[in-house]
């Protein structure tokens, strides 16, 4: 436009066409501070759609570049116009972790045995964080929106699906489903929640949503308790229902609000994408080292869940309602901490709580050992939710602000590496369970716990030597 502009008032002139062609014709004098101003504001507007398309990422689907924010982000939304999106977060969640509870139940409507059961696991856990090496991306270069909306109904369809379930091989089909529209729902909400919010809000606002995302592992078991006894198909019929109609929800949010109005695609879409390579490439060592976070945090804190309710029916022949409450005790920690957690993050800095956190894990599951009744296992297990919250506020923090132009992107990444742990982690716990000890599966829980304090300092160091300190909330 500007250089529109200047073309217009250098044509008024006549033939006098720029500076020096003005000079002879006496136009000169009083005017070198005019076509200075026009011909600097003419190179700027220039140079800015030369670099925009490399600049541009896509808040809820408008595109932006640096100065052009969207107008969510300008604003800054607060935390209850982002309802939908942090209710969003329980949905994943709430379809899968009713497992632990009907596990047995579904021995025995598929006739096969734990270990052939437990596949479900891997299938549901691999296909989520494979399908997140891209899911993210979709969401920067593309629409929050767009890509939002296709995982909640997809994820609604295929949970129907697992309610539907004849055998196994039908009921794994249904898990790689769950998982592949789980990637298009999680990170692109925690990535759309960042471009939402003032910078200075990112911790509490993660907080909240981890705690939500939490929710959804209190809510699992509570509802498959509540229904199993009448019909394993039933949580994932109900399941269902409730993935559509967050859908629908989002889908007024986005439009309301201003996030994920579909706009048209930028007209240098590969220079983009080459940006986003660029980017990633020049700090591989920081994605490295908070994807060996996330997978470490992960296998400590969620990969022997699944044996949890095993566990607690054979020691303590607890039956399946009691079950089900004590295993949503680690749910409801998240709820109810991670909004501290995510201020805890604000006030201590990222790499601080996260040391916090991963520490706190490690004694849970220690307690969760030695417990010497359900009770107090349900204790225990509350613990574990409560430093497994803070941990994640922390990552899930670094993950939507060390790469601001590639949320999307890095926020999907360490779900790959959050959920490739639960993926792989019946290899590792099944065989503990089974052929050493059922209390084995906690201390091996613990040791990846221990083993991010290491990775931890290594990516404040990281951080301070690219010259990105862990960000804090700033002083009133």
């Amino acid at each position: 436009m500007l250089a529109e502009r200047a073309q217009f008032g250098f044509r008024i002139l006549g033939s006098c066409t720029n500076r020096d062609a003005c000079a002879p014709r006496g136009l000169d004098i009083g005017l070198h501070p005019v076509f200075a101003m026009v011909e600097q504001q003419a190179r700027q507007e220039q140079e800015r759609q030369r670099i925009l398309p490399a600049l541009s990422l896509m808040t809820g689907g408008e595109e932006r570049a640096v100065g052009t924010a969207s107008v969510a982000e300008r604003r800054g939304l607060h935390q209850r116009q982002l309802l939908p999106l942090h209710i969003g977060a329980t949905v994943g969640p709430l379809g899968s972790w009713g497992l632990s509870v009907i596990f047995h139940q579904l021995t025995v409507a598929f006739g096969v045995d734990r270990a052939a059961l437990s596949l479900a696991i891997p299938a549901y856990m691999f296909a989520f964080a494979g399908a997140q090496l891209f899911s993210g991306s979709i969401s920067d270069l593309t629409s929050r929106r767009t890509t939002a909306l296709l995982g909640f109904f997809g994820y609604g369809l295929a949970t129907a699906i697992a309610g539907l379930s004849w055998n196994l091989p039908s009921f794994l089909l249904s898990q790689v489903l769950q998982g592949l529209t789980n990637a298009f729902m999680t990170p692109i909400l925690m990535a759309t929640i960042g471009d939402a919010v003032e910078p200075a809000q990112h911790g509490r606002a993660m907080g909240i949503f981890t705690s939500l995302n939490t929710s959804g592992m209190l809510l699992g078991p509570l509802l498959a308790g509540a229904v199993g006894p009448y019909s394993w198909r039933a949580y994932y019929f109900v399941s269902a229902g409730w993935s559509v109609a967050i859908g629908l929800w989002l889908a007024w949010g986005f439009s309301r609000y201003a996030i994920g109005t579909q706009r048209a695609a930028s007209p240098d879409r590969f220079t983009a994408l080459r940006q986003l390579s660029e980017a990633l490439r020049q700090q591989t060592r920081l994605v490295l080292l908070l994807a060996g976070v996330a997978f470490l945090t992960n296998a400590a804190g969620a990969g022997a869940n699944y044996l949890f309710g095993e566990y607690l029916r054979e020691r303590w022949q607890t039956p399946e309602q009691t079950i089900g409450i004590l295993l949503s005790l680690y749910g409801l920690a998240g709820l109810l901490v991670g909004p501290l957690a995510g201020m805890l993050v604000d006030r201590l800095g990222i790499v601080q709580a996260g040391w916090l956190g991963e520490t706190g894990m490690a004694l849970a599951l220690v307690l969760l050992a030695l417990a010497p009744t359900p009770w107090l296992f349900g204790l225990g297990n509350f613990l574990l939710g409560t430093l497994t919250i803070a941990s994640w506020a922390a990552i899930n923090t670094l993950a939507i602000t060390a790469l601001p132009e590639y949320r999307g992107t890095l926020s999907a990444y360490v779900g790959v590496a959050k959920f490739l742990a639960q993926g792989v982690a019946p290899s590792w716990f099944t065989p503990l369970y089974q052929h050493l000890t059922p209390r084995a599966i906690f201390p091996g829980a613990a040791l990846p716990a221990l083993l991010t304090l290491p990775l931890l300092f290594w990516l404040q160091q990281t951080r301070r030597g690219a010259g990105q300190p862990v960000p804090r909330r700033p002083e009133a």
